[in-house]
C-alpha cells in the first residue's frame, strides 16, 4: 500500500481510498481500492503506474466532493477523478480496455491540477501535442477544464 486518506462521501459516509502498487505479475501495476466504515467494498479502479507514481492531490477532495488522485504510467503524469455516486464512484471510463492510463472519462492523462482557487475548488490543466510534423516538434496546446457539476469541461 502506497497510501490512504479517509474520505467523506455524500452517499456512503466515512470511506477510506487506498492507493495500492502491486507486486505480482498482473500488467495493471496500481489500483484505487475503497471501503465503506462498515466494510463494504467498493468496486476497485486498475490502472498503469510506473513504479509507486501514485498519490493523492493535496488537498485530495476539493469544495465539488470530487477526490483527486495523480498517477503517472511511465511519461507524464495524469489526473484521475473520484465522482461519488450512490454506490461508491462513478466509472472512470478508460478510452481503451486494454490500456489502463492514457485516460477516459475521468481520466485525464498528460495533465495536472491547478488550485483550489478562491471557490474551493481545483481546475484541470490538460496538454496535447500535434505531433505536427513530429512529437518532438509538434505544437502543444492546454486546455483548462472546470467542472459544471457532472462532468470536467473546457473552458469556453
Amino acid at each position: 500500500m502506497l497510501d490512504h486518506r479517509d474520505i467523506k462521501h455524500p452517499h456512503l459516509g466515512a470511506v477510506r481510498v487506498f492507493l495500492v502498487r502491486r507486486t505480482d505479475s498482473n500488467p495493471l501495476t496500481g489500483c484505487i481500492a475503497s471501503v465503506t466504515s462498515s466494510g463494504h467494498v467498493l468496486k476497485s479502479i486498475e490502472m498503469e503506474v510506473y513504479e509507486k507514481d501514485l498519490k493523492f492531490a493535496d488537498p485530495a477532495s476539493d469544495a465539488t466532493k470530487n477526490t483527486f488522485v495523480i498517477y503517472n504510467p511511465g511519461r507524464y503524469d495524469g489526473v484521475l477523478v473520484l465522482i461519488p455516486d450512490k454506490n461508491g464512484y462513478e466509472d472512470i471510463g478508460w478510452s481503451d480496455p486494454e490500456n489502463h492510463y492514457t485516460g477516459g472519462r475521468l481520466a485525464y492523462y498528460n495533465a495536472r491540477l491547478a488550485g483550489p482557487g478562491g471557490d474551493g475548488r481545483f481546475t484541470i490543466v490538460k496538454s496535447e501535442n500535434s505531433c505536427n510534423p513530429s512529437c518532438a516538434d509538434g505544437a502543444i496546446a492546454q486546455f483548462i477544464l472546470h467542472w459544471n457539476g457532472h462532468e470536467y469541461l473546457p473552458t469556453e
